[in-house]
């Protein structure tokens, strides 16, 4: 049976009623193909005891939401057994990857898919040991609905739930978009060689505008080797920039590391003038 085969009839599961563990054991049979013994280790895997939810980690909010790309290879060689084994709710979209003449497939998981599927692995007295490579990248979930997340605001707060649609704040992927820089990324020449622009030519070259944020507070870690803007009640100095593209997004991001994210914030430009941007707020422990 096929990838695609198994993916469109994973779909129809919505609608397939399930009476007990045997029936779910030929769900499994009838829908996906599989042996009785892959159905009924498909079937364990949904049914996590009490004591083994107990055993499993806690996560921080930053580590639950850290990005994987896994390998899909082994007991989850495909995206429908990742849905299963990491208790996903829908089937994560996979990628192809073609190199020295052997085609691979990948997808991508939270941290709290991770370590749900190295759990179910546990449990079904595994050996494998699946590749999970991590995504060093900023983390951005901007919600369509509110404010969430923005520096210095509490946005599950009354004061700060929008009356009317966000007309305003920048969207997940909206572009350009305005961004408020502090310390090593307030540099033209750091972002000409970040966005691989070309120096001779007068139309790349990045412009920085002096302007400040309020609502944060200014920490370090790593014992004072970097800067982490942080949740506060004070001003901000840094600058601000117009980021053109998503590809150059990305690129701040990865430079940035999961050590931070993505908020919305106000930026205060040097003119008087208030545009709405995102910036970058540090996620961990600070010195």
């Amino acid at each position: 049976m096929n990838l695609l085969n198994e993916l469109e009839q994973l779909a129809d599961t919505s609608i397939y009623k399930e009476d007990g563990e045997i029936d779910t054991v030929k769900m499994w049979q009838e829908r996906f193909g599989y042996s009785y013994e892959e159905a009924a280790a498909l079937t364990a895997a949904t049914k996590l005891s009490d004591d083994a939810v107990v055993r499993e980690r806690s996560l921080s909010p930053a580590e639950a939401r850290r990005l994987y790309i896994l390998k899909l290879e082994g007991p989850i060689d495909n995206a429908a057994k990742v849905q299963v084994a990491g208790d996903l709710p829908t089937i994560p979209e996979i990628y192809h990857d073609e190199g020295e003449g052997a085609r691979s497939i990948f997808c991508k998981v939270d941290g709290r898919a991770k370590v749900t599927i190295e759990h179910w692995l546990s449990s079904q007295k595994s050996s494998f040991r699946p590749l999970f490579v991590p995504v060093g990248a900023a983390y951005k979930e901007l919600s369509p609905d509110t404010l969430y997340p923005t520096l210095g605001k509490d946005t599950t707060l009354p004061q700060f739930r929008p009356q009317a649609p966000l007309a305003s704040a920048p969207t997940q992927d909206q572009y350009p978009v305005w961004y408020f820089f502090y310390g090593t990324l307030a540099s033209v020449p750091k972002l000409v060689s970040l966005f691989s622009l070309r120096e001779d030519d007068d139309d790349d070259i990045p412009v920085l505008r002096k302007a400040s944020v309020i609502g944060g507070e200014m920490k370090t870690w790593g014992q004072g080797k970097y800067n982490a803007l942080v949740d506060g009640q004070q001003r901000i100095q840094g600058s601000a920039y117009h980021v053109r593209t998503k590809d150059h997004e990305d690129a701040l991001r990865k430079y940035e590391t999961e050590a931070y994210e993505v908020v919305r914030c106000s930026i205060d430009l040097e003119d008087g003038s208030v545009v709405q941007g995102c910036t970058f707020r540090f996620t961990g422990e600070v010195d």
